[in-house]
């Protein structure tokens, strides 16, 4: 995509304080690896100033291979800069993303083949599965009460409120289940109150954003991950899950497919599928804890290399 050798620099949006992604998580590992070799140096900036951003860099440090973020598109309305290489963690929702073909580095193979036709080329490299993502040892025993866990930023996209929902909603009270929540409420503080709301009598434990080897603590300790969102371009979540021998219950979206087989460690549903189609889906496993034993005995590790690995094939899409 660039000339060999050339140091990367990436710009991504300005983060909100405390705001976390998946995305920005995998620009941080990545840069961080990168950057502890004198390979890469990462950069926030406000969207109104990509443009003048990238036209100094180029005066500047003209071998630079500059790497901006695909959010700034969605931030500013504005197609990115001529000559940078794009970097999607989803496809842009407008067609003129780009000021002229650009080279890619796409985190998904969905994202990448709907982008392919507009970009110069495009390189998949998908995030990286941290160690502490492994069963639980000794292996999980079942608690009092039946623990849900659902990871994401609490927001209407995420699904969390469809999950609490459909809890809700089952023909009898399970005081022995319990839902635990894992990501950043503050976002959208209107949307999280109508999670509570929604919840009734179902018990809930808001943690917040955690370190990934809290995330996995959780993970271990969790008889089932819901995944109810639609609109996975990854599903990050779901891998970190199965690596855990976690079963998953998720919308048939991103990769989610590659880390979930069907009626193994997990259960898919049609993501054009009705909400009463999941919550029915998750009512029957609910009701059958003999198929979330076994799907916790056909544990499956994502096929995902360490952030190393990808850090290093993340440099090879930019050099190559």
């Amino acid at each position: 995509m660039t000339g060999v050798g050339r140091r990367i620099v990436l710009l991504e949006p300005a983060r909100a304080q405390g705001f976390v992604s998946g995305g920005y998580r995998y620009q941080d590992e990545v840069c961080r690896h990168l950057a502890a070799r004198g390979e890469a140096t990462q950069a926030a900036i406000a969207g109104p100033a990509l443009a003048t951003t990238v036209a100094a860099l180029r005066r500047h440090r003209p071998d630079a291979a500059i790497v901006v973020d695909g959010l700034f598109v969605a931030q500013t309305g504005q197609p990115l800069p001529a000559g940078v290489i794009a970097l999607l963690h989803e496809a842009p929702a407008t067609a003129a993303w780009a000021e002229e073909p650009l080279a890619a580095i796409a985190t998904s193979a969905p994202t990448a083949a709907a982008v392919r036709s507009a970009a110069r080329a495009v390189a998949i490299v998908r995030p990286g599965l941290d160690a502490c993502f492994v069963p639980p040892a000794p292996p999980r025993r079942r608690a009092n009460r039946l623990r849900i866990a659902c990871v994401g930023t609490i927001r209407p996209a995420k699904g969390q409120l469809l999950l609490v929902e459909s809890l809700a909603a089952l023909p009898a009270p399970r005081p022995d289940i319990e839902v635990v929540l894992l990501g950043d409420e503050r976002t959208c503080p209107d949307h999280a109150a109508c999670v509570r709301a929604a919840a009734g009598g179902v018990p809930l434990r808001w943690l917040g954003c955690l370190r990934p080897d809290q995330v996995a603590s959780e993970l271990q300790r969790a008889d089932l991950l819901v995944s109810a969102s639609r609109q996975e371009s990854f599903g990050m979540a779901v891998a970190e899950a199965a690596a855990c021998g976690t079963p998953v219950l998720a919308f048939d979206t991103g990769e989610i497919r590659s880390f979930v087989r069907d009626g193994r460690n997990g259960w898919l549903v049609d993501a054009r599928a009705d909400a009463t189609v999941f919550a029915a889906a998750l009512a029957q496993l609910l009701g059958d804890p003999s198929a979330l034993a076994a799907a916790t005995l056909a544990a499956e590790r994502p096929a995902l290399g360490d952030w190393p690995t990808v850090a290093q094939e993340f440099l090879r899409a930019c050099q190559g």
